[in-house]
């Protein structure tokens, strides 16, 4: 049984900076083992904005010196919002099943973005975005190669080291991929997601003992996380230990019974229960 994909990264925040959330970058729930794509930074507005910072992004403010022009918008930020608009649209296309237009879009969202880093080539978000833009379009050597030039800007700067990590994944650097996001995860110790795409990560990697243990730190952060939940089923399945991947897959089916995820524990719910009765293994202890 194949677990769910890693979860897109969070938009991060800063006290100088009011961010306009994105519509279009939700979670492709699929029951593979495959990457999801991950949310990009999103635009800039006036400062001082109703939001409050999250903890995590105190390491993600602007630098006092230059950062800020005469309309009291970050340098760049004109170019860098074209670059995040187009790369909406970018998604919307993907949606549709336009991935030749998908991808026109995204190398203008990347031109964009090396033009707000001409004006202020400390604006880590545009760095960032260029290698989300790359992942996006399966090009993992140069997203991994934009996201380090991203950290070279900020060392700790979450969500390009949450895209490093899936980029590595991605293309096959499982152990980069560890190691990335255990600095996430000593970064932010209270982010579920990271703890869950950690899990996912070592999970792929035939590591069981350590994911259910990242899988279990997730739960303990958000006991109620769905794709934890019933990844914690397929890992259990896995190994033939139906009883507890049951109880795992009624767990998750308890959260939401008809989306994607409800509805295929309830599938292997079914599995499971049919062999028990007959004293067999199922489908996907099998594997």
């Amino acid at each position: 049984m194949s677990q769910l994909p890693l979860q897109p990264s969070s938009p991060a925040r800063g006290d100088f900076w009011r961010w306009r959330m994105l519509a279009g970058f939700g979670l492709l729930v699929g029951l593979t083992v495959a990457l999801n794509v991950q949310t990009p930074n999103v635009a800039m507005a006036e400062t001082q904005g109703p939001n409050a910072p999250e903890p995590q992004s105190t390491a993600n403010k602007p630098s006092p010196d230059a950062t800020i022009n005469p309309d009291g918008l970050p340098v760049g930020s004109v170019e860098y919002n074209k670059g995040v608009e187009l790369f909406q649209i970018a998604q919307v296309q993907s949606e549709k099943g336009n991935l030749s237009g998908q991808k026109q879009l995204l190398k203008e969202s990347i031109t964009h973005f090396e033009a707000a880093l001409k004006q202020n080539p400390k604006l880590v978000e545009a760095q960032s975005n260029i290698g989300f833009a790359w992942l996006t379009m399966r090009q993992y050597h140069k997203a991994i190669e934009a996201f380090q030039k991203a950290l070279v800007i900020n060392p700790r700067h979450l969500n390009t080291l949450n895209g490093l990590s899936t980029a590595y994944a991605f293309d096959g650097k499982i152990d980069e991929a560890i190691k990335t996001f255990n600095q996430l995860t000593t970064l932010d110790p209270g982010n579920a997601q990271y703890f869950f795409n950690k899990g996912s990560v070592l999970q792929r990697a035939g590591r069981v003992t350590d994911a259910q243990l990242a899988y279990e730190q997730a739960l303990k952060l958000q006991p109620t996380d769905q794709r934890t939940l019933f990844n914690l089923g397929t890992l259990y399945e896995n190994e033939g230990k139906f009883t507890e991947a049951r109880a795992f897959y009624t767990r998750a089916k308890g959260v939401e019974i008809g989306n994607t995820i409800g509805l295929e524990a309830i599938q292997r719910i079914e599995a499971i229960d049919a062999a028990l009765k007959n004293n067999t293994k199922t489908p996907a202890s099998k594997k």
